[in-house]
């Protein structure tokens, strides 16, 4: 018996031997084994944009990672060992997988014993599709989000074929593209793929020659349904740490990081009603319909910038006239009318310079109390202008109940009105993120906030100010202490996807790795912020990210402790920004200018590859060399006022 026994130990033994490497390869799969591409892109005979830019960014990244070649076939030819189907075709509809069974944003990685299918919803190039009017959030036409680049331009190489001269479509921002989604995801969550900027020297990859995935299926979409900014890439900082990208891989860099999305509009939309019902003018005399001087404001000369009367009964008949002539498909009038999908914006101008008659005035003169000490963010014209979006919304209702009236609650019409709203009015709170420095201001904005989440009865998406302290610095010419802020942004992030915030527009990028954060937490808030930026810096600055690292966040700290402000920020019940006094009297000062020159001198010499060093170079051009002529600039204004007095 104990012989039997073993030599049954030995045959289990040889058994589990011989099936390991079996269930090994079971569970992995080569798309590229030393230097020979072991798999076939598949596309459609006639691809969507989606599709084949897809494709294309597939065999671009395998690729730079192992120097191999996928061939890119369609599904009409004949291959021959592992296909990855990319997109919609009749190849992948064989295997039971197509496009329109997926729902908008929604994506699928699935591996099967001979295939890998990367699919979601698409964009289908059609007439009527192509047709579609819609202006976004920055004013530009959907239309205009299909830019066409020359793609090895984009990539920063050569074209080396006739074909790859030629230009291709990117898939609008706000065109379903969940077959990219797939194939971003792919290659981020199995190739081990980041993208820190729009150029080849932010794209981080490990080079090998071979290249073996693990085997997951993902079915998912994005958390944040809609995730938009404004293009200030080329502002300073990120200019330099993105290395001066051309406009086509800015472009491209975009769709990486999935911007777009669902399409919710909400920006100021009445501008161009002057061109329409003021005057006939020269900047745009085929847009004048006819004298209508009852629809503005009394009390100011009419102009450009005129705000309207907005309790008047014709005016609002003309809103939501134009709202539903938009969403019965007879476009917009203008190019500045944001309306997009399922939402018309209705939003005052930019100004607090209300209608004098009488009727308005008695509405405004309610709201008088509504506002804490003298902050942005009030409720001082709440009741009238949430009458004037609720009157219209009331109107379009009665003939499409499924479409929205979308708004904000910005400036001094933060607050909610004291009357309940119609159910199809679309809010976005404005929230001033990088002005948080000022725990008042912060109290301020998340109270309003709070009062708009905590209802739960509509649609909420969010205007957050990105633009902050860099805006202001811009555009009075002086330098400001950088304002990174990525704990504090994962800490909102988590929260709106708590309260279940559909989606954000990002009034300004903020800087690289604050950018790269939020568009990942967008994306998935489940993320950990301290694993998202010690990735970050071990794999973008190698040698030198230690220092790299702790220069990051010492000025991250500075940045947002309230305690290294003036005391009346800590106290006051008002608006506060930067000033070059608060950037380089109070934040950037010489001890703390000290410590951080110290820590980039660090990288520097740590820093062993070029490509580290180059990394890091692009940091202290962008953003040290930034800080110190900030400082010597506010040194020199200062001893000239001594000097003058």
């Amino acid at each position: 018996m104990r012989n039997h026994g073993g030599v049954l130990v030995v045959l289990i033994a040889l058994i589990l031997i011989a099936s390991a490497p079996a269930q090994s390869q079971s569970n992995s799969v080569d798309l590229v084994r030393e230097g020979l591409p072991k798999a076939s892109i598949v596309i459609a005979k006639d691809p969507t944009p989606s599709a084949r830019l897809a494709a294309l960014e597939l065999q671009y990244h395998v690729g730079l990672i192992t120097g191999a070649v996928l061939p890119i076939k369609t599904d009409r030819d004949n291959v021959a060992g592992l296909r990855i189907l990319v997109g919609d075709s009749e190849a992948a509809r064989k295997l039971g997988f197509r496009g329109d069974d997926f729902q908008a944003q929604e994506y699928l990685i699935k591996f099967l014993p001979d295939a890998i299918v990367l699919i979601g919803r698409d964009w289908q190039d059609t007439e009527a599709n192509r047709r579609e009017a819609g202006v976004d959030t920055l004013q530009v036409t959907i239309q205009s989000y299909r830019q066409k680049i020359n793609y090895c331009e984009a990539v920063g190489r050569a074209p080396k074929t006739e074909s790859e001269k030629e230009s291709i479509e990117l898939p609008g921002i706000f065109d379903d593209q969940g077959t990219c989604y797939a194939v971003y995801d792919f290659l981020e969550r199995f190739c081990d793929v980041r993208w820190y900027g729009p150029t080849e020297l932010n794209t981080n990859f490990v080079p090998r020659s071979t290249l073996t995935i693990g085997k997951k299926d993902v079915r998912r979409m994005p958390a944040l349904k809609h995730r938009h900014y404004t293009d200030n890439w080329s502002w300073p900082i990120m200019l330099d740490q993105w290395n001066n990208p051309s406009q086509a891989a800015a472009d491209l860099y975009a769709r990486r990081m999935r911007r777009g999305g669902s399409k919710w509009v909400g920006n100021h939309s009445l501008y161009q009603y002057y061109h329409r019902f003021g005057e006939k003018t020269a900047e745009m005399p085929e847009l004048f319909e006819e004298a209508r001087p009852e629809y503005f404001a009394k009390g100011y000369p009419l102009g450009p910038n005129t705000q309207m009367c907005y309790t008047n009964p014709a005016l609002i008949q003309q809103v939501t006239k134009d709202a539903r002539d938009y969403f019965d498909g007879k476009g917009i009038r203008g190019n500045r009318q944001p309306a997009l999908g399922d939402y018309f914006a209705v939003v005052p101008m930019d100004d607090a310079k209300w209608c004098k008659c009488d009727t308005c005035q008695a509405v405004l003169a309610k709201d008088r109390g509504r506002i804490r000490g003298y902050h942005f963010s009030s409720g001082t014209a709440s009741n009238y202008l949430f009458g004037f979006v609720n009157a219209v919304a009331k109107e379009v209702r009665k003939t499409h109940p499924d479409k929205f009236i979308s708004t904000l609650a910005y400036h001094v019409y933060a607050y909610p009105p004291d009357f309940p709203l119609e159910p199809n009015v679309a809010v976005a709170p404005c929230i001033q993120v990088r002005n948080f420095w000022a725990p008042l201001v912060a109290k301020n904005d998340l109270d309003f906030y709070r009062q708009w989440v905590d209802r739960r009865d509509r649609p909420i998406h969010l205007w957050n100010y990105g633009c902050f302290p860099m805006e202001l610095a811009l555009n009075n010419k002086w330098n400001c202490f950088p304002g990174f802020s990525a704990h504090r942004i994962a800490d909102l992030i988590k929260m709106y996807h708590r309260d279940d915030v559909q989606g954000v527009f990002l009034c300004g990028m903020g800087e690289q790795v604050d950018f790269y954060v939020m568009m990942k937490l967008y994306d998935d808030p489940s993320l950990d912020v301290d694993a998202l930026l010690n990735e970050f810096f071990t794999r973008h600055f190698g040698a030198a990210s230690e220092p790299m690292k702790q220069f990051y966040l010492r000025i991250e700290s500075i940045f947002n402790d309230s305690n290294n402000y003036p005391e009346e920020v800590r106290t006051k019940e008002r608006q506060f920004h930067q000033s070059q006094e608060i950037a380089w009297k109070y934040l950037g000062t010489e001890e703390r200018m000290d410590e951080l020159g110290a820590l980039m001198s660090q990288a520097e010499q740590l820093a062993k590859t070029d490509l580290e060093k180059q990394r890091v170079a692009l940091w202290k051009k962008g953003v040290w060399d930034y800080m110190l002529q900030g400082r010597a600039k506010y040194l020199e204004k200062t001893k000239a006022d001594k000097e003058g007095k």
